[in-house]
């Protein structure tokens, strides 16, 4: 880094004369921040969201479960050209969307109808 007097030097001039001035002002007072915002814990939720949410959270799972059918399905079909490895790979994929499927809607129905209903506790 080049700290030739020309350039630093004008710079460290102005800094210096910048801290001089900030110290030799009284503080402001106006300028800071004070909150008048108190925290309050969010209205609670009504039944219609959650429903809303439970069946956005379903519906995916749904989605997942017809992906893994269709994975089967086309297991089964380069099972029967004698793609033994593309079968494998296929129903590898079905067995692993069928537990996403599975655990997205449980997960989506515990958490809108289960946890979501519990009073808050203190952390």
């Amino acid at each position: 880094m080049s700290r030739d007097s020309k350039t630093y030097g004008s710079v460290s001039k102005k800094f210096d004369g910048w801290v001089e001035s900030e110290a030799k002002r009284p503080l402001r007072k106006h300028l800071r921040r004070v909150d008048k915002y108190e925290p309050k814990a969010p209205r609670g939720e009504s039944e219609m969201s959650r429903t809303v949410y439970a069946a956005i959270g379903v519906g995916i799972g749904v989605l997942l479960l017809a992906l893994a059918v269709y994975a089967f399905f086309t297991a089964g079909f380069y099972g029967d050209l004698g793609r033994g490895g593309a079968r494998v790979g296929y129903m590898i994929v079905g067995f692993f969307l069928l537990i996403a499927g599975f655990g997205g809607i449980a997960a989506t129905l515990n958490h809108n109808f289960r946890v979501l209903t519990r009073p808050g506790q203190h952390h």
